[in-house]
């Protein structure tokens, strides 16, 4: 293959399958250790870290499998659905109160025209 003619996309992707089946530029750690940094993510670290992740899930599992108890539902949501229903319809009633004295306490001469409206 012509590497002049490789895409930016192309080089990272092959760089990708090379890092995770364990191959890493042995330049790439020269270039760190002269710089007096450490390497931290190398594809060992990776493999520990999937093995932590995936005993973690295993215990996760196991337990929320123990929890798996049937429980019975009682009859106290209902008393709480209607509860709400009532507080809602409450409300209601008292927002139409609200407008009727609104309606009632209105000069409604304001809003009266000598000349009937016009069509257009």
């Amino acid at each position: 293959m012509d590497y002049n003619k490789q895409t930016f996309d192309h080089v990272i992707r092959q760089s990708i399958k090379k890092f995770k089946a364990g191959d890493v530029a042995e330049e790439t750690f020269k270039l760190i250790s002269e710089d007096g940094r450490e390497v931290k993510y190398t594809p060992e670290y990776f493999d520990e870290l999937e093995k932590d992740l995936m005993a973690d899930k295993k215990k996760e599992d196991k337990k929320a499998s123990k929890k798996k108890d049937k429980k019975e539902m009682s009859d106290g949501g209902t008393a709480m659905a209607i509860a709400g229903a009532n507080t809602i319809s409450a409300a209601g009633e008292g927002y139409a109160k609200a407008y009727e004295d609104a309606a009632d306490k209105t000069d409604k001469s304001k809003f009266v025209t000598p000349e009937p409206p016009r069509r257009r």
